[in-house]
């Protein structure tokens, strides 16, 4: 049963001041806890259904309200580790995850976080104080920042892993979380002493977390005057927020509403198994239709390679490019909304004294102006435009000698390049799943990362209150050689219905419990999410290239989590990383299938144990580097877009003259009529890639760099090679983000 939180009155006039700012925080727990029947004293509830329903009404006299101040601040909720499994373990054990119930998550959350901001107004108390030991004073609220890290992850995990949580509830949650870890970042007395002489102890990670709280409070306003801070806040950054906010839902609402149904089962007859239970109506019975077509990522990508009805494929296409153009639908237009976000950003940056969004955007990143950025794109676009246009020119001939009569648009490429890659090199992506069942690609995966990172994986059999979620999920011990335990990982492999879904190939990683010395988190946990084919009538799961890949990747994330064990939470595994190099492990880590040698080692036939031919294996790594330079060039595209978009100003060049300026230049295939670009190009305009697009390609560089060491020291030599890895073991695996990325690639 769920429990409204009970009120405190405070009628104390002169209290008001100190207690004012604390209610307004606080009083918004109240919209995160459902309202269920329960009498409780001179409280009138309204709409029961709605999650905001908490709106209590209190029947005070007009006369005594104009003469008193009147604060409703509610009590921390009751639950304790006793009560709560999700207050448990949070610095040390296994999480309880199992046992956790809806009501836990809404009242362990809204504890942890009121805890936490309370630690902060502690913080400034001892600043007021006093106290000038940087070290000490972050100390007080580490703790507190561990337990918050810790429910709030686990309530993400339960999120995307079970149906427990209703998804408005869990939207309000989250927004109510983001400002409760935002607080720290919003005190004026935090802000005048960091910026002060008076700092004393700062040394090693203490000085880059001050750096950090120097940047993050004047990216916050902090230090304009008065007028200045009330024009960022309350002007650019509020119209900012709505222009998302109404491209957010116009970007979801196009993208849900268009769904096409096919009910010929001559179209989908080569179409994988998993893509048909995505789309069918009945996931049980995949073979049997209708099956629906919509722009979920993973649905629309794989229905492009493997349907072979070029109208239908054009019909997709159409849907998805067109998104939020007034072509698609007028209501859902968003090309005010753009003009007005590219304004924004603008004056935000220009208001606290950038020059620009970019500048300001990548001040926080490796890259560090946009002069790098700008180099490093130019630097691959020509050999990129270079190898696209012998590509297409190959792909074209390929797709006339099966009879196909007209110029390829960007709607063909997709189909006409699986098809390309079966006639060259034999490989059906379906058909090499034989080969790669996922209990030996685990046990593979696991003893190249001993062998290699002295970084052991071992099966940890938990029943009881420890037990996972579910019983198909894994956990694992990481150790060293030595035997010191670092941390534990989770793996929930196996698609369900009530799972989050990104398609087989796409997962995700949740860092549970992060490691803080200071905090007494010393046993950091991490969870990998994928969908991964069940196991089923005597075979294991049996995954494909691509879903192998996005497995090593998710393990590079694990292994970043739990070997980066830092004195702070926020120097600790992957956090704090610069956005242009969070990647990087991810990434180096997906290297290794580029070696013949590992390749044909994960490979073994789920029923006779053989193992791929060395040639096959040559062909199945050429066939992953298929058309590269195609899909490079359209990356380079975007990054140089998202670039020029936040640099420009507005008056010089509008938005959609720069999208025909930039496609010719690095793109071969003619831009459509009906590609609204960038209306739908929602990661530059709602999500955190704004003028950052660059990052994930950042990242494939320094991996692509750091990895070519191996090739250099030869695969012949043994010990070179393990030589290479301890390098990156001791100098980046464990560094976190203690010191700037940059500086640490400097010394290698």
């Amino acid at each position: 049963m769920y429990r409204l939180p009970r009120l405190k009155v405070v009628l104390d006039q002169n209290k008001f001041s100190d207690l004012s700012h604390t209610a307004y925080r606080h009083l918004s727990v109240l919209q995160i806890l459902p309202n269920l029947n329960k009498n409780v004293n001179s409280v009138k509830r309204t709409e029961p259904e709605s999650l905001l329903s908490t709106r209590i009404i209190y029947n005070v006299n007009r006369r005594d309200n104009s003469q008193h101040r009147v604060v409703f601040l509610p009590e921390v909720p009751e639950d304790t580790a006793a009560t709560n499994p999700l207050l448990q373990n949070s610095t040390t054990g296994i999480p309880q995850i199992a046992t956790v119930s809806e009501e836990n998550c809404y009242y362990g959350l809204g504890k942890a976080l009121l805890e936490y901001e309370s630690a902060v107004f502690r913080l400034e108390d001892a600043i007021r104080s006093g106290e000038k030991d940087w070290h000490t004073l972050l100390s007080g609220l580490e703790t507190y920042r561990v337990n918050l890290e810790n429910v709030w992850n686990s309530v993400n995990l339960i999120n995307i892993t079970t149906d427990k949580l209703n998804s408005d509830r869990f939207h309000i949650l989250s927004k109510r979380a983001d400002r409760a870890f935002l607080s720290r970042y919003d005190s004026k007395t935090i802000f005048e002493f960091i910026m002060s002489d008076e700092v004393s102890n700062v040394s090693g990670e203490d000085a880059v977390l001050l750096d950090r709280f120097k940047m993050e409070y004047k990216n916050q306003g902090y230090g304009l005057s008065e007028k200045k801070f009330l024009e960022l806040n309350a002007n650019w950054m509020k119209r900012l927020l709505e222009a998302q906010r109404d491209v957010n839902f116009k970007f979801s609402t196009s993208t849900q509403r268009f769904r096409s149904i096919i009910r010929d089962p001559i179209v989908v007859r080569e179409f994988p198994v998993d893509l048909l239970r995505a789309m069918s109506a009945d996931s049980a019975q995949p073979a049997r239709g209708p099956w629906s077509v919509t722009l979920h990522p993973y649905i629309y990508r794989k229905f492009m390679e493997y349907c072979p009805d070029r109208k239908l494929r054009w019909n997709a296409y159409v849907a998805d490019v067109s998104r939020c153009s007034k072509e698609m639908d007028v209501y859902l237009n968003c090309a005010g909304h753009v003009k007005d976000i590219r304004q924004h950003r603008l004056d935000q940056a220009v208001t606290i004294g950038y020059e620009n969004y970019v500048e300001m955007s990548l001040a926080t990143k490796m890259a560090g102006t946009a002069e790098n950025v700008n180099a490093f794109i130019s630097a691959m676009h020509g050999p990129a435009k270079t190898a696209q246009e012998i590509e297409i020119a190959a792909l074209q001939e390929y797709a006339e000698s099966r009879g196909f009569e007209d110029s390829l648009r960007e709607y063909d490429v997709p189909f006409f390049k699986r098809k390309q890659i079966r006639s060259l090199y034999g490989i059906e992506e379906e058909s090499m799943r034989e080969f790669f069942p996922l209990p030996h690609v685990l046990k593979t995966l696991f003893n190249l990362l001993a062998e290699q990172y002295d970084i052991v994986f071992e099966y940890v059999q938990n029943t009881g209150e420890d037990a996972p979620w579910r019983d198909e999920v894994s956990l694992y011990k990481v150790s060293d050689k030595s035997g010191q335990v670092r941390g534990y990982c989770y793996l929930d492999a196996y698609i369900r219905d009530d799972k989050g879904y990104n398609g087989a190939d796409r997962g995700w990683f949740i860092p549970l419990r992060s490691n803080s010395n200071i905090g007494g988190s010393i046993q950091p946990i991490g969870c990998i999410v994928m969908s991964l084919p069940n196991p089923g009538f005597g075979k294991p799961s049996l995954i494909s290239f691509n879903e192998m890949e996005e497995l090593f990747r998710q393990f590079g994330k694990a292994v970043a989590h739990v070997c980066a064990k830092r004195q702070w939470i926020e120097t600790s595994g992957r956090t704090g990383v610069e956005w242009d190099a969070i990647n990087f492990i991810p990434d180096l880590m997906s290297h290794w299938l580029t070696v013949p040698a590992v390749l044909q080692s994960l490979s073994c036939h789920w029923s006779t144990n053989e193992k791929l031919g060395m040639a096959l294996v040559e062909n199945q790594i050429q066939a992953n580097k298929h058309m590269s330079g195609h899909a490079l060039s359209h990356e380079l595209f975007k990054a140089a877009y998202d670039i020029s978009f936040y640099s420009s100003e507005y008056e010089k060049e509008q938005y959609q003259s720069l999208a025909d300026r930039l496609w010719p230049q690095y793109l071969v295939i003619e831009k459509d009529d009906d590609n609204s670009f960038p209306l739908h190009f929602s990661d530059m305009m709602i999500d955190s890639w704004c003028a950052g697009y660059y990052s994930n390609l950042w990242s494939r560089m320094l991996a692509a760099d750091v990895f070519s060491a191996y090739w250099e020291a030869g695969w012949e030599n043994p010990e070179a090679v393990r030589k290479v890895s301890q390098k990156i073991l001791n100098s980046l695996l464990t560094v976190g983000s203690s010191r700037p990325t940059a500086e640490v690639f400097r010394e290698l």
